[in-house]
């Protein structure tokens, strides 16, 4: 199972998140934020924050499931 989320941020151009080290997925101010095991926050700017964060539980639920 792929351990590694890939998104394209407007700035950055394509960034990975390596699913397991994810803690908490939450929304704020119309972004998302991910909080990481070791307690380090992302803010990422997307324009469907509620299809991002389905995108990223899915990556998690396949990994773990």
């Amino acid at each position: 199972m792929k351990s590694v989320f890939e998104y394209t941020d407007e700035h950055l151009g394509r960034c990975f998140i390596v699913v397991p080290k994810i803690r908490e997925v939450s929304k704020a101010l119309g972004n998302l934020v991910i909080t990481f095991d070791n307690g380090d926050k992302r803010s990422i700017m997307v324009d469907d924050t509620n299809q991002a964060i389905q995108d990223i539980l899915d990556a998690i639920n396949k990994f773990y499931g």
